[in-house]
């Protein structure tokens, strides 16, 4: 029955699409750049005056959808840490977050965004020079622009999970196709080390390795048959989501790893909790500590506030 009641809503939500289309546009990303270089040299500084721009107009003009889909909103933050003033190689850390609309027939005047990726790359090392050509080439590695590259890839393959069941596959392989074509001792990409961050080449391959499709099943339908049917079932769409999280759950508890999933719960710890004020029952926090523990103190926070 449940399953019944899940497509039956994805029926539903098909058909008001239908009737009520986003507006689909060349462009896949709509990326607001944010540089921050106080900590460098001011030689090092003038290097980069023009590299949000250049950073922005590249991801903002370039293709990485092989349809026209209604454009994703990006927000990257550069912080620069260091640069070799010889060579002009920089460290960085690179802030992403990518985030999609909610969808709510009935109300389209007021938008509700969800995040849909988010993560701290604390490991980006690039060279960079304002006469550089910025050429998208997927066959050819360069540290910025396939860094770039990547993440363009990996959010798009995340869009696209959250509206099909493994939708995005094809440009997770794009992503970890550019991991098999870095050169060697490129900083942040291929290290396997045994830290809390993974190296991209792990990000992506765990998203690409079947014991994590449970994961990116439950990625959809908290997504899908939760948060964008909040609008049409509140009931089945509650259901939904913590069918979601307790399958998304389960896989972290069986994998030694599972960054994808430390990614979604770090993501979405607060909308989860916001999502569950007006639930009705105060004793829905307790389970969403136990499938999420290590936002224990936002769900404690929010049963504080729910109704």
């Amino acid at each position: 029955m449940q399953r019944q009641i899940k497509w039956f809503l994805i029926i539903i939500l098909i058909s008001f699409i239908q009737k009520t289309p986003l507006q689909a546009q060349d462009r896949d990303l709509i990326v607001d750049v944010i540089v921050n270089y106080d900590q460098l040299p001011p030689a090092a500084q003038e290097k980069l005056v023009n590299f949000k721009q250049r950073v922005q107009d590249y991801l903002n003009k370039n293709k990485y959808h092989d349809e026209k889909i209604a454009p994703i909103r990006v927000s990257m933050q550069f912080n620069f840490t260091g640069v070799n003033t010889v060579t002009f190689n920089y460290d960085a850390k690179l802030f992403i977050a990518s985030q999609r609309e909610v969808y709510n027939p009935f109300n389209r005047n007021d938008p509700k965004f969800s995040t849909a990726f988010r993560f701290l790359d604390e490991r980006c090392e690039f060279y960079y020079n304002d006469n550089m050509p910025f050429i998208k080439n997927d066959l050819r590695f360069d540290p910025l622009l396939s860094m770039l590259d990547y993440y363009a890839y990996m959010i798009v393959g995340y869009d696209e999970d959250s509206y099909y069941p493994k939708g995005g596959t094809r440009f997770y392989q794009k992503a970890l196709d550019l991991c098999n074509r870095v050169s060697v001792g490129s900083t942040g990409w291929n290290e396997t080390g045994g830290g809390s961050k993974p190296s991209r080449l792990q990000l992506v391959q765990e998203l690409m390795n079947v014991r994590y499709d449970n994961f990116r099943k439950g990625f959809f339908e908290y997504m899908w048959t939760g948060l964008d049917s909040l609008a049409i079932n509140r009931d089945h769409a509650y259901a939904n989501i913590l069918s979601a999280l307790e399958v998304i759950s389960e896989v972290k508890n069986k994998e030694v790893k599972a960054f994808n999933v430390d990614i979604f719960y770090d993501s979405k710890a607060s909308e989860i909790a916001e999502t569950f004020l007006e639930y009705g029952d105060r004793r829905v926090y307790d389970k969403l500590i136990s499938y999420d523990r290590s936002h224990q103190s936002v769900y404690e926070e929010a049963r504080n506030r729910a109704r």
